[in-house]
């Protein structure tokens, strides 16, 4: 597998974060092939977007779920993307990253579903880039659930959080689909989760 460069663009076969941020992050890097600068930019945007000086204390969680609605759209609309495209989209180049998305349905939150970016048998969910990062980002204490999906089969769902914080088990199962059993992880990187307790102050 690959990883990511950081001195310039995503190169990597295959790329997934567990935290909610740097689900966007992967986003960003491995979809919307950003550079690091940019993305740390745009992320800056989007969290003084969503949380204008605004204490935590005074949640709001519809006023917050439409800022972040407002700020992704125009991160997507400044580098002339659709509002429309797909996280699986087969117009775009077929050199791209492989993402893979986890996040929580509302009705189940034990077992988590995949957002990605390349088909996969047996997968029929496939949002728009605007759904999939704000679906990742919806974390119940601070945005609504985002609903997905034609009118009377919508589901709704939240941040991946809460189903699968550190997802590298199904990280090395999605892989294993793709690639084969033979096939070698070189390596895997977690960031900020999978420590069970504090081992010492």
């Amino acid at each position: 597998m690959g990883g990511v460069g950081f001195g310039g663009y995503a190169s990597c076969e295959y790329i997934t974060q567990s935290d909610h941020v740097f689900r966007l992050i992967a986003l960003m890097l491995g979809v919307l092939r950003m550079n690091i600068n940019e993305a740390i930019e745009a992320l800056l945007d989007i969290a003084s977007g969503v949380f204008p000086e605004t204490s935590l204390e005074e949640i709001d969680r519809e006023t917050n779920t439409r800022n972040l609605h407002e700020a992704v759209e125009a991160m997507l609309q400044a580098r002339s993307i659709s509002l429309d495209i797909k996280m699986n989209e087969d117009t775009r180049e077929q050199t791209r990253c492989k993402v893979a998305l986890y996040v929580a349905n509302s009705a189940d939150l034990n077992h988590p579903q995949v957002f990605r970016t390349y088909s996969s048998r047996g997968s029929s969910l496939n949002p728009t880039i605007l759904e999939a990062i704000c679906a990742t980002m919806a974390l119940p204490s601070y945005f609504l659930p985002v609903k997905i999906g034609p009118l009377r089969r919508q589901q709704s769902f939240v941040g991946g959080v809460l189903g699968s914080n550190n997802p590298t088990r199904m990280l090395l199962e999605e892989a294993s689909k793709l690639y084969g059993k033979d096939r070698r992880v070189a390596q895997i990187i977690s960031l900020g989760c999978g420590l069970p307790r504090v081992l010492s102050l």
